[in-house]
């Protein structure tokens, strides 16, 4: 993999300095190193800025299993997320768009607590590219289509338990399985000359299958009827990439990094609330295992956001929210370091209420993104939708 690496790298830029050339994606950062990590929140989340811990009130996330604790029923979450993306390299300009869903979730309550089951994204790793060229054969030059194809993605599987200490604490712990599997493939094709057997097309691809295990601890408690501060952890065994029979490439092995996230949110008045959070992952362990010269980095994110929960739609609880959030990613196509700055906005609208207890939501979040390294540089509208229901 790590020749085929660098091979899908070095294709893909050249992809991109030429003209013309039709991609589709959600980034093509999906291209460096093992992709992009991408977080299992809901729309609130997106919608604030935050990293998806520290938030008042009960949610259902990955990211935070102490906050399942804080939940009173029996409840599950699904999000989806569209992104239009607009795409500039050194005057190459593309536009393309994709969508994922990135989180799926269900509680039960059992055992004075709650056990929860989630499915999230990991690492997303899918895009294609295009390209028109001319290509010399010794009859002269002709029209040749370059076209290359990565299918694949990174999930995380888990089980886990959470439950309140006492009237303020809630602590939490989940175990995870990484699963997968990534497609590549790189064709020239010929068109006409191709088909008729005067020249041959060329194919090159592979296929790997991932799996690993993870364990998430977090706590979260209230100071007073203010503040509530929340804190979790991530450890992974080394993920796996095992090659199919038919592919050329060897199964390889890549050290995960340790996940460290704190976030707090705090009542200021009376349906005013800000929140802060902060992510930090060492990527930086996984150097070693990828490609000569592939500059891995650990990466850090930061996001503030406030909601004004007193705002109604139709008699109906409909918060407002608005986020900034700053993060650097560990791998980039170029040498410099890639960072991510998110602008967001949003709201959530109570679709069926019992006793001032929201039992079924929709929560919207719009983000105006901007991810640059170097030369390079994508302008994204990302939106986020997450249902939840409570009461089953």
């Amino acid at each position: 993999m790590t020749a085929r690496a660098r091979f899908v790298v070095a294709s893909l830029v050249a992809v991109l300095g030429g003209a013309p050339a039709r991609v589709t994606a959600q980034s093509l950062f999906n291209a460096a190193g093992m992709g992009v990590p991408v977080e299992a929140l809901d729309g609130r989340a997106r919608a604030l800025g935050n990293a998806g811990i520290g938030l008042n009130g009960s949610a259902l996330m990955p990211t935070d299993p102490a906050a399942a604790g804080r939940l009173v029923t029996g409840t599950g979450v699904i999000a989806g997320q569209p992104s239009w993306v607009d795409f500039s390299r050194e005057g190459v300009t593309q536009r393309f768009q994709g969508t994922r869903f990135p989180l799926l979730g269900v509680s039960y309550p059992a055992f004075s607590g709650m056990l929860t089951v989630q499915l999230g994204s990991f690492l997303d790793q899918q895009y294609s590219a295009e390209r028109t060229v001319t290509v010399q054969l010794v009859d002269g030059p002709v029209e040749a289509t370059d076209h290359f194809e990565q299918d694949g993605a990174v999930s995380s599987l888990g089980v886990g338990y959470a439950r309140m200490l006492g009237a303020r604490t809630s602590v939490g712990l989940s175990v995870g399985r990484y699963a997968g599997s990534i497609d590549r493939t790189l064709s020239r094709r010929f068109g006409d000359l191709g088909a008729s057997g005067a020249v041959e097309d060329f194919v090159s691809g592979g296929l790997w299958s991932y799996s690993g295990y993870s364990l998430t601890g977090g706590v979260a408690r209230d100071l007073g009827t203010i503040l509530r501060v929340a804190a979790s952890v991530t450890w992974s065994t080394s993920l796996e990439a095992d090659a199919s029979g038919e592919t050329g490439g060897a199964d390889r092995s890549f050290e995960l990094p340790l996940q460290y996230r704190v976030g707090a949110s705090a009542t200021l008045a009376p349906g005013l609330l800000i929140t802060g959070s902060a992510a930090f992952a060492q990527w930086s362990s996984m150097e070693g295992d990828l490609a000569s010269g592939q500059d891995v980095r650990d990466t850090n994110s930061f996001g503030a956001g406030v909601e004004l929960s007193r705002a109604r739609i139709f008699g109906k609880q409909a918060p407002l929210r608005f986020g900034f959030r700053q993060s650097f990613l560990p791998f980039s196509l170029e040498a410099d370091r890639a960072s991510e700055r998110v602008f967001a906005g949003g709201f959530g609208l109570g679709l069926n209420e019992a006793e001032g207890v929201v039992l079924a939501g929709v929560d919207l979040a719009v983000e105006r993104g901007r991810r640059t390294a170097g030369p390079v540089t994508e302008e994204f509208w990302r939106g986020t939708v997450s249902l939840r229901v409570s009461g089953f």
